[in-house]
């Protein structure tokens, strides 16, 4: 349930209407090897450096 609900995003009705069939699809999409990793220090700064903050930009809300 986790997994359909939470990592999936589907609503209930989808969840509980899904096939094991297609259960096991969407799992396998997310097997092994499809784990993710945070990002080091040096990818951080690259990202930082390539999208900064716009500090004299006006806030959207």
């Amino acid at each position: 349930m986790a997994f359909g609900l939470g990592r999936l995003g589907w609503p209930p009705a989808q969840f509980w209407a899904a096939t094991p069939r297609e259960i096991a699809a969407a799992l396998a999409a997310f097997g092994p090897g499809t784990t993710a990793t945070a990002p080091d220090r040096s990818a951080l700064n690259a990202l930082m450096a390539a999208h900064p903050d716009a500090r004299d930009r006006p806030r959207s809300c």
